[in-house]
């Protein structure tokens, strides 16, 4: 059975299309599972060579050579789609490629969770711009209004094969530049589950050098209409009356954002052709969009809509000037940010028709970290991106440390807070109290100006970080020992903190340490302990505690030392010898274990023996050897 269609469409891709179908033929899926379509729009290069040559050498390799040139991938893929042996479809564009373990990974996701559609996570090179918000996370399951899926409608997806067909799901012909906006719409609608993978990357999309991201040119009335066909679709589609609105809103967004509509104020020069688009988007506006989206829709594009729907190109155009210096015109009153530009004036809008909250970005800087005894402390600055300077001076700050799990949150307030700079201390026993603080703790900014709040992530835009990356500080609530080890996520860079139980650290002796200093070692290990730690000694049913001299933190290791002579004295009274030792820090619950088979110096003694009728002293020396488990105490 045939597993997954590759469907590629070719025209003049003599320079990469080896790498696609390089990375094609070398999935891990077996290639008796999967089958390769590529459609030639009769290309004017060596493409079709090439494509023969690897149809030779590879037998899931089918190549279909088109009569009449297309003008655009939609109609090859068509062929593919009519074409496809396989139960799921993926379309790859020629100067593009996947990881090789894709198909295998795709589909065995798509079987288990009997998904419609699959997006694998996509990878911009080069610059290449690609979706991102739909990727923070795996979901078997991602709902189509509330998650980001419609900021990711380009066709490199993986389709079931029966949905297209059943449903008649192919890329419009009549339809000149966003074909693909449209068939990917129209099977998100009439899909029963969309899946998202993030745990790995899937789809390579390569921006080749000196090459922009340009759009072709379409005409508005064209433009416009395709976007008519996608607001029918959802206006026709088995959302609820509620879900229509909200999806039809989503899209406005990215409409408004990412498309066309966006800048053509600016992109365009001439002022007949801007009017020719504004009148065009005026009419689509009015025909199409109820006016209950207007609510729905992010604050820009609810003010955009003001100019639009009285199709008022000077006013836009002021408008779009003022948004980009919205922090000129902003003010903070009743807990929002209001707008206030000057193109908004001949509408009279009410303050609650120009709240722009959702424009406002917090910016931040950590200029320093620091870890020291029980203490995590962090330096640095926050600024509101809306917000002019006067505003950053009345701001109040918080520290919340967020468990990732139970959503629990832990408050602090800064120790120095001025014009947007601060200082937050964080004592990791303040996060390690209980058996349910086990786990990740996220760390969030929340600033507030005049009941205006906002809350943010921070520590991806920072000084270099002074630690290992596993430096952590090993400290004991008297429930449990634990450690905690700040760290910086893997796809945002913030930071966190992860708590965990910590029962056991191996160390090592440092050999040809002097007599004044009993010396252990963590190697490869920067570690923190409290500032007034002591070593725990246990043999013989007998307990010692050694205050502990010294401590030496640095990203090659960790030193800790005792003081020998305090050693000696802890030991005098009693004769030991030939017998277990167990060694911990700051609790009986953080064990120390040796790294390696050792034999050093302990400490000397001394101690009286018979002799005949006579007591005599004699100098024992002890020393700690171990055999990779346990530590012992033996007398020479």
């Amino acid at each position: 059975m045939v597993k997954i269609t590759a469907a590629v469409p070719t025209y003049n891709s003599e320079h990469f299309i080896s790498r696609c179908l390089d990375s094609l033929v070398q999935q891990t899926m077996p290639n008796n599972e999967y089958e390769i379509i590529c459609v030639d729009d009769c290309s004017q290069d060596g493409t079709v060579s090439i494509l023969k040559k690897y149809s030779e050498q590879y037998s899931n390799i089918t190549v279909i050579e088109r009569e009449k040139n297309s003008g655009g991938p939609g109609e090859p893929r068509n062929q593919a789609i009519r074409a496809a042996n396989g139960e799921y479809i993926f379309f790859i564009d020629s100067d593009d490629y996947v990881g090789i373990e894709a198909f295998e990974r795709m589909y065995q996701f798509a079987k288990q969770h009997d998904s419609d559609i699959v997006l694998g996570k996509m990878v911009g090179v080069n610059g290449r711009s690609v979706p991102q918000a739909i990727f923070k996370e795996t979901k078997p399951e991602a709902d189509l209004v509330k998650s980001p899926l419609v900021y990711s409608i380009g066709p490199t997806k993986l389709f079931k094969v029966s949905l297209l067909r059943m449903h008649d799901i192919y890329f419009p012909s009549n339809i000149q530049a966003t074909e693909d906006q449209v068939f990917v719409m129209q099977a998100y609608l009439e899909a029963d589950k969309i899946s998202v993978l993030a745990d790995y990357d899937y789809y390579y999309a390569v921006q080749h050098d000196g090459e922009h991201m340009t759009f072709a040119y379409v005409a508005p009335q064209s433009y416009y209409g395709a976007m008519k066909v996608i607001i029918d679709m959802i206006r026709n589609s088995r959302l609820s009356h509620n879900r229509k609105m909200k999806f039809m809103a989503k899209f406005l967004n990215r409409h408004f954002d990412f498309s066309r509509t966006t800048d053509f104020t600016v992109t365009i020069e001439d002022e007949r052709e801007q009017q020719t688009w504004m009148t065009e988007l005026h009419h689509f506006v009015e025909q199409n969009i109820p006016r209950e989206i207007d609510k729905l829709v992010h604050s820009h594009t609810r003010l955009k809509l003001h100019f639009v729907r009285h199709n008022d190109l000077k006013g836009l155009k002021q408008f779009e000037a003022d948004k980009e210096n919205m922090a000129q015109y902003t003010s903070v009153k009743n807990g929002h940010i209001i707008a206030n530009y000057p193109s908004l004036i001949s509408y009279h809008l009410a303050e609650n028709e120009r709240i722009v909250d959702d424009r406002n970005k917090i910016s931040h800087y950590v200029s320093e970290f620091q870890m020291k005894d029980n203490t995590f402390t962090l330096r640095g600055s926050v600024t509101h991106t809306a917000l002019q300077p006067e505003h950053q001076a009345m701001q109040t700050l918080y520290g919340i440390w967020v468990h990732r799990d139970r959503k629990t949150e832990k408050i602090i307030s800064p120790v120095y807070s001025k014009d947007g700079e601060f200082e937050f201390l964080t004592k990791f026993t303040d996060l390690a109290i209980h058996e349910e603080d086990i786990g990740v703790w996220d760390f969030f900014i929340e600033s507030g100006i005049d009941g205006y709040k906002k809350r943010v992530r921070i520590g991806s835009s920072r000084e270099p970080y002074p630690y290992s990356k596993h430096a952590k500080y090993i400290g004991n609530n008297g429930e449990y020992a634990f450690s905690a080890r700040p760290y910086f996520t893997k796809t945002y860079d913030n930071l966190s903190v992860d708590i965990r139980k910590q029962e056991v650290l191996k160390v090592e002796f440092r050999d040809n340490d002097s007599d004044q200093h009993l010396t252990f070692v963590f190697p490869g290990s920067q570690l923190f302990f409290p500032k007034q730690s002591l070593l725990l000694l246990e043999c013989n049913n007998q307990e010692f505690l050694i205050p502990i001299k010294n401590q030496i933190s640095s990203a090659d290791g960790t030193v800790i030392q005792v003081d020998r002579n305090l050693v000696q004295q802890k030991f005098a009274p009693a004769y030991l010898q030939n017998t277990n030792i167990v060694l911990s820090i700051n609790s009986y619950k953080t064990t120390l274990v040796p790294k390696k088979d050792v034999s050093v110096y302990f400490c000397s003694k001394n101690i009286e023996k018979k002799l005949w009728c006579f007591k005599i002293k004699k100098k024992v020396d002890l020393f700690i050897q171990s055999d990779q488990s346990k530590f012992y105490l033996t007398a020479r």
